[in-house]
């Protein structure tokens, strides 16, 4: 993404530098044969007007046959042609394009005409051969071509299509402008945007402002519009999401429908006329994004709700509540009918329903989006009902009480005087008497007394309009005042803001009143501010940094401002009439003003003018009262009928406390700072504070506002005065050139320097263009003021005023120039004819041409975009270093206490294994000594026991169980030792059949010679066997002798397939199985 943003600032910077090159040199103009003319010597420092009397004697001396010239033209007021002949008497004949031949006198003066393209014109001073010809003729062909934008100098020229245009006023284009502004062609995006840079750049640490002006339908509005657009667009650019700011922004863009429709109507010559003025304070940040909005409103065309001329409107807001109610809100809001016929305040109907429609869904909208509820929205729908109910109260005498009474035989008035009533929250008698009665109050010394007097009708009249109209203001202020608090900052003295100033453009009706009076006098002031800051100042400026200037002839409207707000004045003596104890009479108040004011711009209007002027009305009413007023713009014819009255606007107390007492909160708290602001002032004063002076007063703090603020401005020019799209009126569009004075405006521009910095301001912004190498970084500022220094930079811009810094406190500007003229050698070197065309240097202050300072912002821009890289990737490395350094300490961080937790386990798990086997080992241990303990004590108890029932079971035993165990303990034992004996001796035992069947028998006899042995007996025997195994060791041989479970006989194996049965008893278990050899087994076995 940097490597991208890098190229396009690279890509850009080549554009501006080589556009700059190229200026640098001298002028070249092609003309039609192919020659090339250069001057050296600026143009500017002549005006037309001046030269005009040099230029008619050379004329024909300078024409020649085939050149092109502009010629007079019926229709296009200049046209280009071509000079056909010049005859020996000096007569010129000219043939234009198509082919239309024309004679001109000899002193003909013609301005001569290059060949231009205009569509790449983007500038009016790029024009050579400047004239207001050529001016009109760049604009009328870019016209054609739908191209509606031009600068002028600082100036930009919008000529309104009277058409839609998506694809210029698109997303698409608002993105566009804010990636290029600088690359693209002009528009009023570029102007928001070079104000947005001017007020990020910070070199004069002031506010900017962007003044709209022009004449009614001229586009103003619209242009206002987008401009917040894009300027509301420039904060949420790269935003994803919705922000609180976004919040901000989108109620900023949602005031603007409601404004337009509570404050702009259809005149004659706009179907969207803003009827106020307004200048909205768009307030930034620290970081200059949109913190907040101010709004400022001045002077509401009251007088609009009550009347307004044929084929002209109302309010837009009345005709989309009829086009757009519900069938529940006209119920509430108390519409019978939602025809427009039936209300007399609205008039005719000019816009088609739709129209209206969709706008009153979008104000709609809008008023939700800014905060409104709906509770307060049918509050102001409401009073805005009550308006046009009162449009349709009538009044008529009544010979019962003989007096003005409101007319209840009339349908319409009967039900719009109750619907009134009833919508304002007051009684219904209370409305009618407040209507047709006035209070006077007189007070003398200690006596003070109220009288109640009948008004006639008029003076009903009167009192009626007074109160809609001063309920339609109220409901204006109450919005107004609603939406600067959802949007205005907390700290808005402290904020940085961008103004748009959008006021109604110059107008000249039939009929002429105060109202336009103000209007006039706002575009005069504004006029003024123009030509005062940009072209007089300018002039004044360059005289005193020591140019050499010669002045321009422009059209001053000093004059004009001071015969309005001078003393003595118009507004004056208005004023001083309205202070009068007495009626004024239109003739008299008409006199007065002519007899008073001897000017050249004021005059009596003659009777043609006064009868082209008021076709309208009837032919008695021709010497109407009035007088004419030169503007700068053009002659006005003024009314002076009803003038004083107007500028009165005198608001009877009965109606203000009548709505003061109203049992409608909402109408209530409208009304109740009105009471507090008469309160706040003395009588006396406010019995002065007429139209005129309030708006004077108003007018005043917005032009302090702006002259401290840098302006921009936009000049709308209307292409032709029936709104009518593709059409340009070549007559009607000069005369706006001249009147707002572009001629002077592109020759300043042309031969002038707009952007202007002090040599400190230009070295503290653009000394980093140096490079780190050069004497403005290394050498100190000794080595800088030195003569040689001094005299390059002098080679370099010959106009350059000497001055020697010799006091101590120029020092720092003296260092400051000395760096200013090295970055300007070093940023745009040296061409051959010199950089006095495009730059100056005063005594204080470096001049530029209009373009440079961006140049120098798009250089600035890449010296600050490597530094950020470089700033970048040091702090990237610097990052990365101690993330390196962070990860080895958290490496061996984590090796060491792996290492710690490894040991800890190491030895806990030692400890545990050591801690298991000895308790293990002790409970061994304990088990085994419980069973050898448990083992002994049991064969002590057993033994102990065995020897008691021994003891008892011989005590028993009888003798003859003694003897017979002897028997047979001897009987055994001498059959053992027969057969130890025979073994010893070798023999084999052999039984025979008669010898087993002795055996048997013994066996026999001796076992049923037996008694059932108990189990005291058995072990006795065993005892005694044992002895008799242990203790003789001729037994040791035949351990086959016994076995397990019994005693076996010792027998051959038989030789045969014979098988030995025997079975087992009782005393032989285990007779059944065969003897075997080496048979192991104790004596206890065979038990």
């Amino acid at each position: 993404m940097n490597t991208v943003l890098l190229d396009r600032q690279q890509h850009k910077s080549n554009i501006l530098l080589t556009t700059t090159r190229k200026s640098l040199g001298k002028a070249q103009h092609k003309f039609h044969n192919g020659k090339e003319g250069t001057s050296n010597k600026p143009q500017i420092f002549h005006a037309e007007k001046r030269d005009r009397t040099t230029t008619v004697i050379s004329t024909t001396a300078r024409l020649t046959k085939g050149m092109k010239v502009f010629a007079p033209h019926q229709e296009h007021v200049w046209s280009s042609a071509r000079v056909n002949d010049i005859e020996k008497d000096g007569k010129i004949t000219i043939r234009f394009h198509d082919q239309t031949v024309k004679s001109l006198a000899a002193n003909t003066w013609l301005p001569l005409a290059g060949d231009y393209d205009y569509l790449e014109c983007d500038d009016l001073g790029q024009i050579s051969l400047l004239s207001k010809a050529a001016v009109l003729d760049c604009v009328r062909s870019r016209y054609s071509h739908q191209v509606f934008y031009v600068r002028a100098g600082n100036t930009l020229l919008a000529v309104n299509p009277f058409e839609t245009f998506p694809l210029l006023y698109g997303n698409q284009a608002v993105n566009d402008y804010l990636q290029r502004a600088q690359e693209l062609s002009p528009h009023v995006f570029s102007v928001a945007d070079k104000t947005y840079n001017h007020l990020c750049r910070q070199v004069d640490d002031s506010n900017q402002s962007i003044i709209i002006s022009g004449e009614s339908g001229a586009g103003k509005t619209c242009s206002a519009r987008y401009i917040m657009k894009y300027l509301t667009s420039i904060g949420t650019h790269n935003a994803s999401n919705i922000t609180p700011a976004d919040h901000i922004e989108m109620k900023i863009l949602d005031s603007n429908p409601i404004l337009e429709a509570f404050g702009n109507a259809q005149t004659k010559k706009n179907d969207n006329s803003s009827r106020f003025g307004k200048f909205i304070q768009i307030q930034y940040s620290d970081n200059f994004q949109i913190a907040g909005a101010f709004l400022e409103t001045y002077l509401l065309e009251k007088t609009r709700v009550i009347s307004h001329a044929a084929g002209e409107r109302t309010f837009h807001i009345f005709y989309q509540m009829l086009c757009g109610v519900g069938p529940e809100e006209q119920l509430e809001w108390k519409l019978p009918t939602s025809n427009h016929q039936a209300y007399k305040y609205v008039g005719d109907y000019w816009l088609t329903p739709e129209t209206d429609c969709e706008t009153w869904q979008a104000t709609r909208e809008a008023m939700t989006d800014v905060g409104l509820s709906t509770h307060d929205q049918n509050d102001i729908f409401k009073v805005l009902s009550a308006v046009l109910h009162l449009g349709n109260v009538s009044f008529h005498h009544s010979s019962d009480v003989d007096a003005v009474v409101v007319n209840m035989n009339s349908l319409d008035s009967a039900s719009g005087i109750d619907y009134a009533a009833s919508l304002l929250g007051v009684e219904a008698g209370q409305l009618p008497t407040v209507l047709t009665v006035r209070t006077i109050t007189a007070s003398h010394r200690r006596r003070h007394s109220v009288f109640h007097k009948p008004c006639d009708a008029g003076e009903c009249t009167t009192r009626r309009d007074c109160l809609a109209k001063m309920l339609y203001n109220r409901i204006f202020q109450w919005l107004v005042e609603f939406i600067n608090v959802n949007i205005c900052a907390s700290d808005v003295f402290n904020r940085k803001f961008i103004g748009l100033l959008d006021v109604y453009g110059f107008e000249s009706f039939e009929n002429n009143s105060l109202e336009q009076l103000c209007i006039n006098y706002a575009n005069e002031k504004l006029q003024q501010h123009f030509v005062e800051n940009y072209i007089k100042m300018q002039e004044e400026e360059y005289l005193a940094e020591g140019f050499h200037w010669q002045p321009l002839d422009y059209e001053d409207n000093h004059n004009s401002v001071q015969l309005l707000e001078g003393t003595p004045g118009i507004f004056s003596l208005l004023n001083e009439e309205c202070s009068l104890m007495r009626e004024s009479e239109a003739p008299a108040v008409a006199d007065r003003i002519l007899a008073q004011l001897s000017s050249s711009l004021l005059s009596r209007p003659d009777a043609g003018a006064a009868m082209s002027h008021r076709s309208s009305r009837p032919s008695g009413s021709s010497h109407m009262p009035a007088f004419t007023v030169l503007h700068y713009a053009g002659s006005v014819i003024y009314e002076v009928e009803n003038l004083v009255e107007k500028n009165k606007d005198k608001i009877p107390e009965e109606l203000v406390g009548l709505l003061q007492g109203s049992q409608n909160t909402f109408i209530r708290s409208l009304f109740t700072c009105v009471q507090d602001e008469n309160c706040n002032h003395d009588s006396k004063k406010r019995q002065n504070q007429t139209v005129l002076s309030k708006f004077k007063s108003s007018l005043m703090s917005l032009m302090s506002v702006l002259n401290r603020s840098k302006p921009h401005y936009i000049r709308c020019v209307k292409p032709n005065c029936a709104s009518r799209a593709r059409f340009f009126d070549s007559r009607y569009v000069m005369s706006q050139l001249e009147a707002c004075g572009i001629l002077q405006t592109v020759q300043i521009a042309k031969a002038g320097f707009p952007d202007r910095l002090t040599y400190v301001e230009f070295s503290n912004r653009y000394g980093c263009l140096l490079k780190r190498n050069t004497p403005g970084h290394t050498k100190s500022r000794q080595s800088i003021g030195s003569g040689s220094s001094r005299s390059s930079a002098n080679r370099i811009m010959p106009c350059t005023v000497s001055h020697e810094a010799s006091a101590p406190q120029h020092e720092e500007q003296g260092f400051a120039q000395e760096v200013t003229m090295m970055v300007v050698q070093k940023v745009f070197g040296q061409c051959s004819g010199g950089l006095s065309n495009v730059i100056q240097c005063g005594k204080r202050k470096i001049f530029l041409k209009d373009g440079l300072v961006e140049k120098l912002e798009v250089l600035m821009g890449e010296v600050w975009h490597c530094c950020a890289v470089c700033i970048q990737r040091n702090w990237r490395r610097h990052m990365h270093e101690k993330q390196i350094r962070r990860h080895r300490e958290e490496v061996m961080r984590q090796h060491a206490a792996c290492m710690l937790i490894q040991a800890v386990f190491r030895g806990w798990h030692v400890r545990k294994r050591q801690t298991r086997r000895k308790v293990a080992s002790v409970a061994i241990q304990h088990a085994w000594h419980h069973y050898v303990a448990r083992n002994k004590a049991r064969q002590q108890l057993e033994a102990s026991l065995l020897e008691k029932s021994l003891k008892r079971e011989r005590d028993r035993l009888s003798g003859e169980h003694v003897k017979l165990i002897q028997q047979t303990y001897s009987s055994v034992l001498d059959l053992a030792n027969n057969l130890e004996r025979k073994t010893a001796m070798g023999d084999s035992i052999q039984f025979s059949p008669s010898h087993r069947t002795n055996q048997a028998d013994t066996v026999a006899v001796v076992t049923s010679q037996m008694p059932l042995l108990s189990a005291q007996v058995c072990l006795t025997l065993y005892d005694a066997l044992d002895e008799i195994r242990q203790g003789a060791g001729i037994y040791r041989n035949i351990p086959h002798l016994f076995h397990k479970e019994g005693i076996l006989s010792k027998r051959r194996m038989p030789q045969v397939n014979i098988r030995f049965h025997t079975k087992a008893n009782s005393i032989l278990k285990n007779a059944h199985l065969l003897p075997r050899k080496e048979i192991d087994c104790n004596i206890s076995d065979c038990l």
